[in-house]
């Protein structure tokens, strides 16, 4: 039986530089899509490494990439040249040297509360702009709250929800959702559970792949296929991310 809405569903990690490419490049191609009111949004959390410190104590890029994770600085100068170009084309300020890594839970679970208002888009792109542009620890508390007030929450139910463990179970089952259908790396932008998009591809492969997709919904049969997968750039399951 046929769905109102075409389904797209994003796993993504606020940690991940290409994630944040890759959401603006799929906006500007949602904007040329003839269909995007017929497209039903949906963001996955997926963490990069649960390891990291929490609570604004996170630690800067370039020292966790070398420390933690093991790039050599020459492996780095390169990643950063090239996030450097696509930051310009997507007209993004590129600051990562100087961001912070952190554990991502709870900017998932602020993400998650947010959809229940249909923020969660909003509150992603805050998230990442303060990760990717603006240096800044998206584990902090202050930050966390000051981002979900600006979506119309009240302080008091944030710190109420940041203190619990509300949404934690949910964060578990999108990472398992993405083991159980082969994806792990972010961004993985599903749609339709027929075409997929791994990485930070261009603006025109996302209004190509949503166009082709959009025909499969339209002419959906019974029986999901296996995704036909394109791969671009991306951040792996261990942390690491492609140069």
């Amino acid at each position: 039986m046929s769905t109102q809405k075409m389904k797209v569903e994003v796993w993504t990690d606020i940690m991940c530089p290409y994630c944040y490419i890759g959401k603006i490049h799929y906006e500007k191609a949602l904007q040329q899509f003839d269909h995007a009111d017929e497209v039903e949004l949906e963001w996955k959390a997926f963490q990069l490494n649960p390891d990291l410190p929490d609570n604004g104590k996170g630690i800067p890029v370039s020292e966790y990439l070398t420390q933690q994770v093991g790039y050599p600085e020459e492996g780095i100068k390169s990643m950063y040249d090239s996030l450097r170009i696509l930051s310009e084309e997507a007209g993004v300020v590129f600051n990562l040297p100087n961001a912070v890594a952190a554990n991502t839970r709870d900017a998932h679970r602020l993400i998650k509360m947010a959809a229940n208002k249909g923020m969660d888009t909003f509150v992603l792109g805050k998230l990442s702009k303060a990760y990717f542009e603006e240096g800044k620890d998206y584990s902090n508390r202050d930050l966390l709250v000051s981002i979900g007030k600006e979506a119309g929450f009240e302080e008091e139910e944030i710190i109420t929800m940041l203190n619990s463990d509300e949404y934690k179970y949910e964060i578990k089952q999108d990472m398992q959702e993405a083991g159980n259908l082969g994806f792990d790396t972010v961004p993985t932008f599903l749609m339709d559970r027929r075409q997929a998009i791994v990485g930070s591809e261009p603006v025109q492969l996302f209004l190509d792949v949503l166009n082709k997709a959009y025909k499969a919904w339209k002419e959906r049969n019974k029986e999901v296929s296996k995704p036909e997968v394109l791969k671009g750039k991306s951040c792996s399951i261990d942390g690491t991310c492609d140069i």
